[in-house]
This record gives structure tokens, sequence and C-alpha cells, in this order.
């Protein structure tokens, strides 16, 4: 096998990968790149509340971490004028997903037995 094969299967498979991604456009790592932030990066505030809640359940981290200056300015830092919810806001949004997750999980168990 020649080099120039090894380099055309290379770019075939590439090519075959980037069509069932969704990735469009010729080659360049940049255009990819590109394309994943603007498909995965979108900012809304609802997703923002999702995360800080979920951060708070799976790293044991009180509700008013929200409040901690170096998060505020992290945030302002990634993205600037964002607004953070209120403690009362994350708690919530914990019972909100509790409640919600666990009226799943009785479902699916009792689909099961």
């Amino acid at each position: 096998m020649s080099t120039g094969q090894g380099t055309t299967n290379l770019v075939r498979t590439a090519t075959k990968c980037e069509q069932r991604r969704g990735v469009e456009g010729k080659d360049s790592s940049a255009n990819a790149q590109q394309n994943l932030h603007q498909t995965v990066s979108k900012y809304t505030e609802s997703r923002h509340r999702a995360i800080v809640a979920l951060r708070c359940a799976m790293s044991h981290r009180a509700v008013n971490m929200v409040n901690d200056p170096l998060y505020k300015e992290e945030v302002e830092l990634l993205r600037p004028g964002t607004k953070i919810p209120a403690p009362m806001t994350v708690s919530r949004d914990l019972k909100t997903l509790y409640q919600r997750g666990s009226a799943l999980v009785v479902e699916y168990f009792s689909v099961r037995l």
C-alpha cells in the first residue's frame, strides 16, 4: 500500500465521520470546532439553572454557592451579563428535579415488575 492510498483512506473515513456527526463543509478543524460550538454551547437560562442544580446535588454543594464571589466572577468571565439564579430558585429547581425524577423511577420499575 502506498502512502497516497493511506491518506486517501484517512480522508474518506474522516469525511464519513463528519457526515455522521452532521458537520458541514470541507475538512478544517476550525470549521469543525465552529460547528461544534454552534450546536453544543448554546446558552439558555433554564439550562444554566439545571446545571447549577445538578452541581449542587451531585457535588453536595449548598444552594447558596451561587452567592460565592468567585463563582460570580467565573460566570461573568465566561459569559458577561449572565443572570445568576438566586439560592431559593436553585432550591426549588432541586426539589422539582427530585420530584419529577423520582416519579420517572417509580414508573420505570412499575412497568418492569
